[in-house]
């Protein structure tokens, strides 16, 4: 009976023993698990963007939200602001969200806002143009760096590669699928087509010049992906994983927003809107010089035909499924044609751009007196422009099925 007892004692006394030193071994190994992020983390704290972090180890672990993200954002790049009495909508988080003001610095500070505010958004649908933000959504470091490239996209573009050395250097990194496609018809049916929060890379093959980054989108995530890793900020593991799903630490958080900090010197971060940033319609088309061309749309709405050659005037022919009117404004004056002058192919309307980058281009349902929006028509359009005068039966197959 006195063994049986001294026995339990013994193996009590020593599994509390065990406990007591694996508690003091976690404790004393904890703080130095993320000193890795210390300098980052003193030097963010020193700039206001932590508060109260006592519990140093327990926060440094947490997982980042997009509320997370936009608030150190907001503290460490102070220049990142809005002025108060612009008024700038955005999805998913109301006027009236307690985060509302942050995330309107932030992202309206996005040269292009608020057509561009879709670069950084949480949920996206680029082929209606619509997009969400979602404060509480966990990110992933996926997440984390298509919304830093958002915010800070001269990162992605300083690094310019050809086709070939871009998809060279994509293969290297084990952890990003590449989806091979041979034709654009396969290649719009993919789930991840347009879609820059899926860490996949779309690319098209070809006989003859072998593979291109399929999409504008795909060429954002290489963008990227290779520019920040180039900058050394966010980059692959020496044995070339990524880990795009790996959801991102507050640790990890401190060290990329303090390189990025680092990379711009503190200042000059703020991105100046560029010619294409101007342009208020997010839909665009292109001519140009000595290339007759054109595009169909249904349903028929606004878009933007930018002018990268500056061509002094273009000639425009329309042929439409319904009688549509159109508002074209060149630097901002607007002028109007009727469905009978631009429907004659054989005698396209001449217009100016007086030096313009751009023209919007506005429809008008003429049966409804109406602006044409994505969801009030299912009018059928093709529109076709040249630089030079055209009789655009003959060149570009005018007749349609509608």
């Amino acid at each position: 009976m006195f063994l049986r007892r001294w026995s339990r004692l013994l193996s009590l006394t020593l599994i509390l023993s065990l406990c007591m030193t694996t508690m003091a071994s976690a404790a004393e190994s904890s703080p130095s698990k993320y000193a890795w992020a210390n300098e980052s983390v003193d030097f963010l704290r020193s700039h206001g963007v932590f508060k109260n972090m006592e519990n140093r180890t327990n926060t440094l672990g947490k997982m980042v939200t997009k509320s997370d993200l936009t608030l150190m954002v907001h503290r460490l790049f102070t220049d990142l602001r809005v002025e108060s009495d612009k008024n700038i909508k955005i999805p998913g988080v109301p006027s009236e969200h307690s985060s509302y003001q942050i995330f309107k610095d932030v992202y309206g500070s996005i040269p292009s806002a608020p057509s561009g505010l879709i670069a950084a958004a949480d949920k996206i649908n680029y082929h209606d143009e619509t997009f969400k933000f979602i404060p509480e959504k966990v990110l992933t470091r996926w997440d984390l760096l298509i919304t830093l490239n958002a915010l800070f996209d001269d990162i992605g573009y300083s690094l310019e590669l050809s086709d070939g050395e871009y998809i060279a250097r994509l293969r290297d990194i084990k952890d990003l699928p590449k989806r091979y496609f041979n034709s654009y018809s396969q290649y719009e049916k993919w789930k991840y087509a347009y879609q820059p929060l899926a860490p996949e890379i779309g690319l098209m093959q070809d006989k003859k010049w072998g593979p291109s980054l399929a999409s504008d989108l795909d060429y954002v995530k290489a963008y990227a992906l290779l520019g920040f890793a180039e900058a050394g900020i966010m980059k692959p593991d020496a044995k070339g994983y990524f880990r795009p799903n790996q959801k991102v630490t507050l640790a990890e958080t401190a060290v990329v927003l303090h390189r990025i900090y680092d990379y711009y010197d503190g200042n000059d971060y703020v991105q100046e809107p560029s010619a294409d940033d101007l342009i208020p319609n997010g839909t665009r088309n292109f001519i140009y010089a000595g290339s007759p061309s054109g595009h169909g749309e249904s349903p028929v709405s606004d878009f933007a035909l930018v002018n990268p050659d500056s061509i002094p005037e273009f000639y425009l022919a329309v042929k439409a499924s319904e009688k549509i009117d159109l508002q074209i404004n060149v630097n901002g004056e607007p002028s109007y044609y009727t469905y009978e002058q631009l429907s004659n192919p054989k005698q396209p309307v001449r217009i100016s751009l007086n030096g313009a980058y751009y023209a919007e281009f506005i429809p008008i349902i003429r049966s409804k007196g109406q602006k044409a929006t994505d969801d009030n028509n299912n009018i059928e359009v093709m529109y076709y422009y040249a630089d030079t005068f055209q009789d655009f039966t003959k060149l570009l197959g005018y007749e349609t099925n509608f």
